[in-house]
C-alpha cells in the first residue's frame, strides 16, 4: 500500500518590531507527516544475475550474466560488478564473503543484486537475495499437518553443518492433496504473516553469545506479499520484517526492514553469517480482511499497526533515551504481545456494538464463519502463549509498558515473564505460534537459509534452543 504523505507549511507570525509585509516573506517551517513507517532498504537499483567468477585476485570484481526475459534463462548481457570487501565486526567476522560464491548452490538459480553505480559506472553490490528462496517453487511439499510440524520442530534445524551455504523452501498445506493444488492458494497480491527466527554463529570465530551450553536466537514478525517480479516475470515473495530491536552494534534500527536490508545486506545483513527460518503463514481468517459495510478490517493489518507503534517506541525509549530487554520484555515477548492485541482489539471493536454484530453475522454467513475461526484462533493463542489462560496485565493495556528500564524490579519483571514463558525463548515462541496456526487449517511456507553466499571456513551455523 502506498505511503501517503501530507505537507503542512506554516509562516512565522511577525514580531512586534516587524512589519506585516516583512513577516509574509519570512522563511516557512515545513512539517512532513506520513501515515506508515518507511521501509528500510539497501540499494537504489536491482538486477537479476548469475555470477560467473572473479576478475581480480582481491575477489572484489566479478563477471556476471543477466537474466533474459526473452529466453527465460541467464543468456542476457554480461558485465563486471564490484562486491567490496566488507568491514569485520568486533568478533572479526565479516557479514559477507565472496570466497567461492560462484560455486554456491543458490548461484544456480541466480541472485537479485541490489546497489548502485559508482562514479566510474561500475555497479556496486550492496545486497544479495537468492532467487531460489523467494520464487513460488518449493523444494519440498508436505501435505500433512503432523508431518509439517515435525519438519518445523526438528528436521528444519537438523544437521546444520551439512546444510551450510544452502537454502531450503518447503510448502506445508494440510488441506491440499497435491503440490499443484496447494500452489493455487498463493496468488498475486496475497499476504502472509511471517514468523522469523535466527540461530547463532559457531566455528573458530564463535560469537560470545554462542559459547554457552545453549543459544537463544532472535524472534520477529513480518509480512510476506506475493508480487510479480518484472525481470523474471514470475511470482515471488516480497518480505518485510518488523524488528522489535534495541539499538545495537549491527546497525539495526527498530522498524520495518526489507529482506535486502535486514538479511541480504553484505555489511549489515545476517544471511551470510546466521542460519535463519522464515515461516510464512496464510490463514484467511487472519490474513484477509473482513468487510463491515465497506470498512475493511484485518487482523494482520492490526498486527502491523501494533508493531509500527511498538518499534517507534523502541526507537525512542518512550522519551527515556533507551529501551532494555529482559525476561518480561524482549523481541519475542513484545512481538507476541502485538499478535495477541491484533485479534483482541478487532474483537473488542465489534463487541462495542453487539446489535450491529448480530445483524452483520446473519447477513454475511461466510465472513461470520471466518470470524468465528479467528476467535477460536485467539483463544488458542491465549492458552498456548499464556498457560494460565489469562493475559498479562501489560498485554491487556499495552500502551503502559514497553521493554524495561533501569528502575524495573528484577523479580517483578521475571514474574511477568514466567506468566508467558513460551514467548521468552524465540524458537519456542515460533514453534508454539506455527503449531496453533497449523491446528486451525493454515497453510505454511518455510524458507530456510544457512550462512549463504561466499564460503567462510571460520564459522558454522548454530541452532537456537527449544524445549
Amino acid at each position: 500500500e502506498p505511503v501517503r504523505v501530507h505537507l503542512n507549511t506554516r509562516t512565522s507570525r511577525p514580531s512586534n518590531n516587524q512589519s506585516q509585509s516583512e513577516g509574509a516573506d519570512a522563511p516557512r517551517d515545513i512539517a512532513l507527516h506520513i501515515t506508515r513507517d518507511p521501509i528500510q532498504v539497501s540499494g537504489r537499483y536491482y538486477a537479476l544475475v548469475k555470477i560467473l567468477g572473479p576478475t581480480d585476485e582481491a575477489l572484489e570484481h566479478y563477471r556476471v550474466v543477466h537474466y533474459s526475459s526473452k529466453t527465460g534463462d541467464f543468456s542476457g548481457p554480461e558485465e563486471t560488478v564490484r562486491m567490496p570487501t566488507v568491514v569485520p565486526d568486533v568478533n572479526d567476522t565479516r557479514g559477507a564473503t565472496n570466497q567461492a560464491i560462484e560455486q554456491s548452490p543458490p548461484n544456480q538459480g541466480g541472485w537479485y543484486i541490489y546497489g548502485a553505480q559508482d562514479k566510474t559506472g561500475v555497479f556496486v553490490v550492496q545486497s544479495l537475495l537468492p532467487r531460489c528462496l523467494v520464487r513460488l517453487r518449493p523444494d519440498e511439499f508436505i501435505g500433512d499437518a503432523k508431518a509439517g510440524y515435525e519438519f518445523i520442530r526438528k528436521q528444519s534445524w537438523s544437521d546444520l553443518p551439512d546444510q551450510k551455504g544452502t537454502t531450503h523452501s518447503v510448502l506445508i498445506s494440510p488441506r491440499s492433496p497435491t503440490l499443484e493444488e496447494a500452489l493455487t492458494e498463493w496468488q498475486e497480491g496475497d499476504r502472509a504473516l511471517l514468523v522469523h527466527i535466527y540461530g547463532g554463529i559457531g566455528g573458530r570465530k564463535i560469537e560470545p553469545a554462542a559459547k554457552g551450553p545453549v543459544y537463544f536466537g532472535h524472534f520477529a514478525y513480518g509480512l510476506a506479499t506475493v508480487v510479480r517480479e518484472p525481470l523474471a516475470n514470475e511470482l515471488m515473495f516480497d518480505i518485510v520484517y518488523y524488528q522489535v530491536y534495541t539499538h545495537n552494534i549491527h546497525g539495526i534500527t527498530a522498524g520495518p526492514l526489507h529482506w535486502s536490508r535486514y538479511m541480504g545486506d553484505r555489511q549489515w545483513g545476517f544471511s551470510g553469517t546466521r542460519p535463519v527460518s522464515d515461516i510464512l503463514i496464510k490463514l484467511p481468517a487472519y490474513t484477509e480482511p473482513f468487510d463491515f459495510d465497506g470498512q475493511k478490517r484485518c487482523a494482520l493489518d492490526g498486527l502491523i499497526g501494533q508493531l509500527e507503534v511498538m518499534t517507534a517506541r523502541y526507537r525512542t525509549g518512550d522519551g527515556t533515551g533507551g529501551t532494555y530487554v529482559g525476561p518480561a520484555n524482549n523481541c519475542a515477548q513484545d512481538s507476541n504481545q502485538a499478535l495477541y492485541a491484533s485479534i483482541k482489539r478487532l474483537e473488542e471493536a465489534l463487541n462495542r456494538d453487539p446489535v450491529y454484530f448480530r445483524q452483520w453475522r446473519s447477513e454475511h454467513p461466510r465472513q461470520a464463519q471466518r470470524f468465528e475461526q479467528l476467535l477460536k484462533l485467539r483463544k488458542a493463542i491465549q492458552w498456548k502463549l499464556l498457560p494460565f489462560g489469562s493475559a498479562r496485565a501489560d498485554w491487556e493495556i499495552s500502551d503502559r509498558t514497553l521493554g524495561s528500564n533501569l528502575e524495573d524490579f528484577p523479580l517483578k519483571t521475571l514474574g511477568r515473564g514466567l506468566i508467558s514463558w513460551r514467548t521468552m525463548l524465540p524458537r519456542k515462541a515460533s514453534d508454539t505460534v506455527t503449531k496453533v496456526f497449523l491446528e486451525h487449517d493454515a497453510t505454511l511456507w518455510v524458507l530456510r537459509t544457512n550462512q549463504i553466499g561466499g564460503y567462510d571456513a571460520d564459522i558454522e551455523p548454530v541452532a537456537p534452543v527449544t524445549l
